[in-house]
């Protein structure tokens, strides 16, 4: 998906800068050609040598950068660059960039380049919280530079707050995301994912082994292409992607509750993307305390019928568009074709559970997209972040 594009990743001086050797490391496992600059004082945290190897390429250390023509490799840097990302990023090499001042390999080739720029902060809670810093943060932003902000964590100076480095996921995220056509904007795509939970009693629930990883991909991908994207996930240990507004739910109800609340405050073009695998039964009746063996052989748990959540919002908002997902074993064209009338969908995206090598926790999937009109699609063996963009170039 990323083949041929190219990123310089920007090194200041910061303990946060095992977080750059991570991340080249995965830019370069999703085919992202990768180049290195340093400002002098990150040499004294990690040799050069490291960053050449993880890249595989020169990286530029000086401004009069060895067997370069005049001192100008700084301008072949930033031709060749798509996008520039500062991982992690000091208040003085923010403040330096704000001000224009270019007297490293990292200010100059950022000055030199008119391609997307991202800068990940990493610094103390007192720096990140001055009054300069936000100054100068704000004039980048207002310049058109995408931040990807701190969290609260523990820094290096043995406090917590504000100013630890978001994760590399976060930050691979949003470098990502600057390299699609924004075909979605104007719309709300609101995705469901993960498992919902149905408690029987304090300790136990129904539930089922859904990952919500093709959900987060669908979520992310979607804001990648522009469109104001909301996530309502299930219990769920994945990191909320870059840009997409999470919310939180555990049961079906409360899955309902929160999508019929989102489509209320929407006011363009919506899309629901149900690929949470939710719960079709509940318990009748939920214990308030654990439930105890009490030598019986065999317990009887009732269970009642969950609402039908495409079936119930598509009832109560027909003008938006909805789109089902569906996990079968057998019988699998038939079993998802009867769902496209029945909940009103635009179309359902069909996968085999049945196979070990895709589906629930894989990174990978192979589905069938099969539309209302009866028009059957197949997208063979893929990463789900490649079948979410399949998926989302339909709507």
């Amino acid at each position: 998906m990323f083949e041929g594009k190219k990123i310089l990743i920007g090194v200041s001086a910061s303990v946060a800068i095992y977080k750059a050797c991570e991340l080249i490391r995965s830019l370069r496992k999703e085919n992202f050609e990768v180049k290195v600059a340093m400002t002098k004082e990150a040499q004294g945290f990690i040799s050069s040598i490291l960053f050449e190897s993880l890249s595989s390429n020169k990286v530029y250390t000086d401004v009069l950068q060895e067997n370069s023509f005049l001192g100008i490799s700084h301008i072949e840097l930033a031709n060749w660059a798509d996008a520039i990302a500062i991982v992690p990023a000091t208040a003085n090499i923010i403040a330096k960039i704000a001000y224009g001042i270019a007297d490293c390999p990292v200010s100059l080739a950022t000055l030199a380049s008119d391609k997307p720029k991202i800068i990940a902060p990493a610094m103390n809670t007192k720096m990140y919280e001055n009054t300069a810093t936000q100054e100068n943060i704000a004039l980048l932003k207002k310049r058109g530079f995408i931040f990807v902000e701190p969290t609260v964590g523990e820094l290096a100076c043995n406090s917590v707050g504000r100013g630890h480095i978001a994760s590399v996921e976060e930050i691979q995220d949003c470098i990502e995301s600057v390299f699609f056509e924004k075909s979605l904007k104007g719309k709300t795509i609101i995705t469901t994912a993960s498992a919902t939970r149905e408690e029987i009693d304090p300790v136990r629930f129904i539930s089922n082994y859904s990952s919500g990883k093709m959900g987060f991909a669908l979520a992310q991908m979607a804001f990648n292409m522009g469109a104001e994207s909301i996530l309502i996930s299930g219990p769920s240990n994945l990191e909320t992607p870059f840009g997409v507004n999470r919310i939180n739910v555990k049961t079906a109800l409360e899955m309902l509750n929160a999508l019929d609340t989102q489509i209320q405050k929407s006011k363009q073009d919506t899309y629901v993307i149900m690929a949470a695998a939710v719960s079709d039964f509940k318990p009748k009746q939920t214990s308030n305390y654990k439930i105890k063996r009490q030598n019986k052989d065999t317990f009887i748990l009732e269970l009642v019928q969950n609402p039908d959540i495409s079936k119930t919002l598509k009832e109560k908002y027909p003008h938006i568009k909805l789109i089902g997902f569906a996990a079968e074993t057998n019988d699998l064209i038939e079993n998802a074709k009867a769902k496209i009338d029945k909940k009103g969908l635009e179309f359902i995206v069909l996968n085999d559970v049945s196979r070990k090598d895709i589906g629930f926790g894989s990174l990978n999937n192979e589905v069938t997209i099969i539309f209302k009109d009866g028009k059957i699609e197949h997208l063979p063996f893929m990463t789900k972040k490649e079948i979410a963009y399949n998926i989302l170039k339909l709507l």
